[in-house]
């Protein structure tokens, strides 16, 4: 069973583990003797002690001696005075056991152990899918040096250096979403409307309110782009700006200038009017410009730091960053099946769940539906407040089943099981390689607002780093429409192992890097990408080569974006009828 750095199960393949295919949500069965070696705390070996108890002793002469008379009655009375006493105590033993293992309303079912911490490392925060806070341990993607992207600045050696930076970020920490605070609430109102007292170890709920907003960013969201914003300045602005040549340990104007030491513009960075993006832009540019740095010499007005391109996000208008919002059938069923197979996979994986919390909250008649709005409370109370007591109610095998539930709802809207995933992804994908050929974008395709890309103001084509704020969808969508290949996830069981991990891909504050790196030991400039701080390997991309380092020249990488982004027929895909789609099979074209 393959394992990340703290043990728990990790379920992407790496060197082979573990064998490939779809298995049962149960993926830590036991055999029978360990069951039962598990049940005692002593190093002795059950079955030969077992077979020692067994076995004839030694032969040996057998003497008789004779009784002597009166005295037959005698033993008798001892062993009746001996025996029916021990029967008597051990039929009361076997009653008061049945009796005490008996199921009661204060007493969970036998299950694996729920909890906020379990005995094999497993960190339940990263099997929230894209409600896990960000984290970029763990394994490297498959196929890629385990010590790639690290080392120096995340380069190969101290002669390279970063040419470019693309970066497309993920807002942070939030509340939930309209739609998702609706299932919330449901959930609150069941247990608000309970007639019976709960069981005594979940008695705590009987005070539970629901207290979480909607939609805007949390102190916490705004800590991790804060955050990101401060280690891109000191993992690539440093260098692309060659600050500490220039002796500046943060920001500073005079740093944006051209080799030859004319000024360069000041920096676009964009995002969209959604508050908790905007926001969220908002925090990363602080971190990186160095506003609270403490430097006397540090301008703190955003106007003279960056500049701001605020993209509207609304019906029908053009907009990379909220790409659905311009591609009519992403609202539809019959081309996104992302809620319906979710829905099936939560009564498998949390069928067992529903039975055990039922009968400890009675009368709140919980579906499994209802459990999964338990385990999202969990993650957004977390977010919001730190903790949360929901947490403890589920099993690590229920939050695997989570996370892969996370996974069905992006693959079956956003990705591969979607008509429209790619659609959604490629105007992106075009206006990075407009800004790699250094050239506007005047045709408005693709949800491209040309009106931001027709013009060097709000579109340069020569900065050092770009950065777009967006969301956790529109960038499975443009890594799908790239061409990683994620494959097909079922909903009726757990495919592991599997490159869509929610966690790995879009956790909050997840942030994309499209890196540019020349190294004297190349001709070419080499295009690595980034995910999370993991290096993603490129196989199946253009032309790109299968390398351990995950480098592609970028010659190849352009060519590779260029088909990429012809290959989707984006009209169709949004405002007609899904190429090939009426052969999908049908599970997928399930209205």
């Amino acid at each position: 069973m393959a394992s990340n750095t703290n043990g728990a199960f990790d379920p992407l393949l790496h060197d082979g583990q573990p064998a490939q295919g779809r298995s049962s949500l149960d993926t830590q069965s036991t055999a029978p003797s360990t069951r039962a070696a598990s049940r005692t705390d002593s190093n002795v070996d059950l079955e030969a002690a077992a077979a020692e108890t067994l076995a004839p002793a030694e032969s040996t002469p057998t003497r008789f001696r004779r009784v002597r008379a009166g005295t037959e009655p005698a033993l008798k009375k001892l062993v009746i005075l001996l025996v029916v006493p021990a029967i008597v105590l051990l039929i009361l033993f076997f009653f008061i056991s049945s009796v005490s293992s008996a199921p009661s309303r204060d007493s969970s079912p036998i299950v694996a152990p729920t909890g906020i911490s379990y005995a094999s490392g497993f960190n339940m925060k990263q099997s929230w899918g894209s409600l896990s806070p960000y984290y970029d341990s763990g394994k490297q993607w498959a196929g890629i040096a385990e010590n790639a992207g690290k080392g120096y600045y995340g380069l190969p050696h101290d002669q390279c250096r970063f040419k470019q930076v693309h970066v497309l970020h993920r807002h942070a920490e939030r509340y939930p979403t309209g739609g998702a605070f609706e299932k919330l609430n449901t959930f609150a109102n069941k247990i608000y409307s309970m007639t019976e007292k709960p069981a005594e170890e979940l008695s705590w709920i009987s005070s539970f309110n629901l207290t979480l907003g909607t939609e805007l960013l949390l102190a916490s969201g705004v800590a991790t782009e804060f955050t990101s914003g401060s280690i891109f300045w000191e993992t690539h602005g440093r260098l692309l700006y060659n600050a500490t040549e220039k002796g500046q340990m943060f920001w500073h104007p005079s740093l944006n200038v051209y080799p030859n030491g004319t000024a360069r513009h000041t920096p676009v960075l964009r995002t969209t009017d959604q508050s908790r993006i905007h926001t969220s832009a908002r925090a990363w540019a602080a971190g990186f410009f160095g506003v609270y740095s403490g430097e006397d010499n540090s301008p703190i007005d955003n106007d003279e730091l960056y500049k701001l391109v605020v993209m509207q996000e609304a019906t029908l208008i053009n907009n990379t960053l909220a790409s659905y919002y311009s591609c009519p059938n992403s609202n539809s069923k019959k081309y996104t099946i992302g809620s319906r197979i979710y829905r099936e996979w939560v009564e498998i994986y949390l069928a067992d769940a529903s039975a055990r919390l039922n009968k400890l909250l009675p009368t709140a008649n919980l579906t499994p539906m209802d459990c999964f709005s338990a385990q999202a409370m969990c993650a957004f109370e977390t977010a919001a407040y730190g903790y949360s007591r929901f947490c403890e109610l589920f099993t690590e095998k229920e939050w695997y089943g989570y996370e892969y539930r996370e996974a069905l709802e992006f693959w079956g809207d956003s990705s591969l099981g979607s008509a429209v995933g790619a659609a959604e992804g490629v105007g992106w994908l075009m206006e990075l390689l407009g800004r790699l050929e250094k050239r506007l974008l005047t045709d408005p395709y693709a949800s491209i607002n040309v009106t931001i890309t027709g013009n060097e103001e709000t579109f340069p084509l020569d900065q050092p780093f770009y950065m777009d704020m967006t969301h956790d969808s529109v960038i499975i969508a443009i890594l799908t429409a790239l061409g990683i290949p994620f494959g097909t996830l079922p909903s009726d069981s757990m495919l592991q192992p599997r490159l869509f991990v929610s966690s790995r891909l879009t956790p909050f504050g997840a942030r994309l890097y499209v890196e540019l790196i020349d190294c004297p030991e190349f001709s070419e400039t080499q295009v690595r990408l980034k995910l999370n701080g993991r290096v993603l390997p490129l196989t199946g991309v253009g032309n790109c080569p299968t390398t351990e380092d995950g480098f592609c020249p970028e010659s190849v990488f352009i060519e590779a974006l260029r088909t990429a982004t012809a290959k989707v027929d984006y009209d169709n895909a949004c405002f007609g009828i899904p190429k090939g789609w009426e052969d999908a099979p049908e599970y997928m074209r399930a209205a």
